[in-house]
């Protein structure tokens, strides 16, 4: 192949620039996060319905869709952390109420605790980073 129509490779610069950059809101929390926000909602609120834990969600920075918060909450259920039942609506259709298994409340501390390591590895990478030599960058 001539070298003018030979594919690139990406530098290794940009493939690790790729990697620790997630194609992700620039506005909001990684997704990833998400289980962890419905369990710890759930966990605060006793009962909730989706939309509710919706709202709670995206009022915290994670930018998701509500389809998104059903699927999670669903894998919740298939995984016996989130049991749910249907309570009637005097303005629509039935509502489903979500609350947390034991499972599930073993799984909101485990979160908890693994979103305190992640605050403070990020807190620690931040001051490190911000000064040079004991001085402000």
């Amino acid at each position: 192949m001539p070298p003018s129509t030979r594919p690139r490779r990406a530098s290794r610069s940009a493939c690790v620039t790729a990697t620790i950059m997630p194609t992700e809101p620039a506005d909001g929390l990684p997704r990833r996060f998400l289980p962890a926000f419905l369990l710890l909602g759930l966990e605060r609120a006793g009962t909730s319905y989706g939309y509710e834990l919706y709202e709670t969600v995206t009022s915290l920075g994670l930018s998701v869709d509500l389809a998104a918060v059903y699927r999670g909450l669903r894998t919740m259920q298939q995984r016996d952390l989130v049991t749910s039942q249907w309570v009637p609506s005097l303005s629509g259709p039935d509502r489903r109420l979500y609350s947390l298994t034991e499972s599930g409340r073993q799984q909101a501390r485990a979160a908890a605790t693994e979103l305190a390591a992640v605050r403070d590895g990020l807190v620690a990478a931040l001051e490190h980073f911000s000064t040079r030599d004991g001085a402000p960058a």
